[in-house]
């Protein structure tokens, strides 16, 4: 998404006017399954630039749905694109799901009897626009474009987070933003953090019986041992 972000940026730059909205949700269910919702939105100095990127996302993406969006005096597209697990979204959920040593860990699940944990540890580069040589006054004027730009990323959960680093939180706690507005503006890298248990109430509820027909057994065991000492000695 960032490359194609990026492309918009350079044709506001031209422009020199107008703002941009560019909005990335990821929604993941208790089973692992996610849907991802890619909106972008813009005035009417990025008409073609954001139908080329329309086009892109439907290249990469040939099971995507699209479709055409407006906000207020702007408009623009949403792709929506759905993975069946975890894993899959780790490995065609985009640049920012892709772990690197050193640097971040991506989307990683570990699965137990009682509990799979899932952590996502997640990472959008900064980058800078280069929009080469200018003078002070046209810096002035795509600075002043860049402050304009809205570029958020949501992760709804489908339980509360044990720990996260969002700069926003809402619905219960289970859904997290982050400002991503800064790897364009100022070329700063963001690290977005969350993990969470999803416990295996079938694991739970089979372990209890089971320790509770052991007790019973050891229970009855017992009543008929000591039932059988009282008849020796009778």
């Amino acid at each position: 998404m960032k490359r194609i972000f990026l492309v918009l940026l350079i044709v506001f730059s031209l422009a020199a006017a107008g703002c941009i909205k560019a909005e990335e949700s990821v929604t993941i269910k208790e089973d692992g399954s996610s849907t991802m919702v890619t909106r972008m939105v813009g005035n009417m100095f990025a008409a073609e630039a954001l139908k080329a990127t329309k086009n892109e996302f439907v290249a990469e993406n040939p099971d995507a749905v699209v479709k055409d969006v407006n906000d207020g005096d702007m408009t623009g597209y949403e792709v929506t694109v759905s993975y069946p697990d975890i894993e899959t979204l780790a490995a065609k959920g985009g640049d920012m799901f892709t772990a690197v040593e050193g640097r971040n860990a991506g989307v990683t699940v570990t699965r137990s009897w009682f509990y799979d944990a899932y952590t996502f540890d997640l990472f959008a580069k900064g980058e800078e626009t280069d929009m080469g040589a200018q003078d002070p006054e046209s810096k002035k004027m795509v600075q002043g474009m860049l402050d304009q730009v809205q570029y958020n990323f949501t992760l709804n959960l489908p339980v509360k987070p044990e720990t996260q680093n969002a700069d926003s939180v809402a619905g219960d706690g289970k859904s997290l933003t982050w400002n991503l507005k800064k790897t364009i503006s100022e070329g700063k890298d963001v690290r977005m953090q969350a993990s969470y248990r999803i416990y295996n109430q079938a694991h739970i509820a089979l372990t209890v019986g089971i320790i509770v027909l052991a007790l019973l057994l050891a229970g009855g065991f017992l009543y008929m041992r000591r039932r059988k000492q009282a008849d020796e000695t009778a």
